[in-house]
């Protein structure tokens, strides 16, 4: 059955994100290129561990320009790769850990190219496990008369504090959420639920990084209690914690529509997509299309900059502040200098649009980037 998407709605939306921040644009026509990495399909949590490692972000995205499609066969060319190779892959550009990949010579060409070129870079990137839980803080605060009128900035901190103690407590959360058959809890087991959970606060809660986020999430999760539900953890799918992956390729489609969206050819995706009609005050648009990526450089060359996306972020969510500066303080010249290029090219996009760059994380997770930016530029 073909679903009507009325975007009418979502432009209103955009217009408000504009007012907060002027060189926010979705009017530009730009051709956006895409591929990802860790496209789990779904996510499940089972006895033990979840289907599919959690550390590493879900990434959708790519290069994009506008106007006439840039020349890339120098860098190709530059490459030099064997002749049996069809087409570029990450894996031919770079291989092994995040660290290991910023030894790569092949990856320093890549980014001085796009550093000097006219693509810029774009990305949608989830943090499956910032996700699963995010709807815990969204129902308790719904319950709150006091939480509903504390904002963003507020519900922001009390996920933040959540997914980092369910990062330390990862074991005890797995166990919670197959117990209660998260996020589909019974009506009758939320009382259960809201107290193993705050159970796992205990030895956090007086450590000063954690007693703000954690004392409130416990004190609306409290008033949860009284009225006996947490909306949007119940009248799920017992133990789903993603169905399907088709929303984060929507988004780009409804909120760049004056663009032109190529995406790598994937049956699932394709079909998923083939759902939906997309509307704009009931006139119908279509403004994507799949291609082989063989026969599309620009998505080969976006497979390079998703595939080391996804090793960042697995990086990244791995490993604490001080971990990545000690190791950023023992790189050699070359790991140092992709490092470099990398946040240049992430900054030349955010300039050209911070529309480009999506993310649905903890603050905790996204923060990082600022501050390795800053460890890099002392060096």
């Amino acid at each position: 059955m073909m679903i009507d998407f009325e975007i009418a709605e979502i432009e209103a939306a955009n217009r408000f994100k504009q007012l907060l921040n002027p060189r926010v644009d979705f009017a530009t026509p730009y051709i956006f290129y895409y591929d990802e990495t860790n496209n789990i399909k779904t996510f499940y949590v089972r006895e033990n561990d979840f289907n599919y490692i959690f550390t590493a972000n879900f990434v959708l995205g790519g290069l994009l320009h506008q106007g006439e499609v840039p020349n890339v066969q120098p860098l190709i060319d530059s490459f030099k790769l064997q002749k049996t190779v069809k087409e570029v892959k990450f894996k031919h550009i770079a291989f092994g850990g995040f660290l290991d990949c910023l030894k790569s010579h092949k990856l320093s060409l890549f980014f001085r190219f796009l550093k000097d070129s006219d693509l810029f870079v774009h990305y949608s990137s989830l943090n499956i496990l910032y996700w699963s839980i995010v709807d815990i803080v969204d129902s308790a605060i719904m319950n709150s008369d006091m939480a509903m009128q504390l904002g963003l900035g507020f519900s922001n901190r009390l996920k933040n504090d959540l997914y980092k103690l369910c990062r330390l407590e990862i074991d005890s959360v797995i166990e919670l959420f197959y117990v209660f058959e998260y996020p589909n809890i019974k009506s009758d087991k939320i009382d259960d639920f809201i107290e193993a959970l705050s159970d796992l606060f205990e030895g956090y809660r007086s450590l000063p990084e954690f007693h703000f986020g954690l004392e409130s999430l416990r004190q609306i999760l409290r008033e949860s209690k009284k009225k006996g539900e947490l909306a949007f953890v119940m009248d799920e799918k017992d133990r789903v914690l993603l169905a399907d992956m088709t929303q984060f390729y929507l988004r780009p489609i409804y909120m760049f529509k004056k663009s032109t969206h190529i995406f790598d050819n994937e049956d699932s995706i394709r079909e998923a997509l083939s759902q939906y009609r997309m509307l704009d005050n009931g006139i119908e648009f279509m403004n994507y299309s799949f291609v082989d990526s063989q026969d599309s450089q620009l998505t080969q060359l976006s497979d390079v900059f998703i595939g080391f996306m996804g090793k960042y972020t697995n990086y990244r969510n791995t490993h604490t502040i001080e971990d990545i500066e000690m190791d950023i303080n023992s790189l050699s010249v070359l790991q140092l200098q992709n490092l470099k290029l990398f946040i240049e090219i992430i900054n030349k996009s955010d300039q050209k649009n911070p529309a480009f760059l999506h993310a649905t994380d903890s603050y905790e997770e996204v923060m990082k980037f600022g501050r390795i930016s800053e460890i890099v530029a002392k060096k």
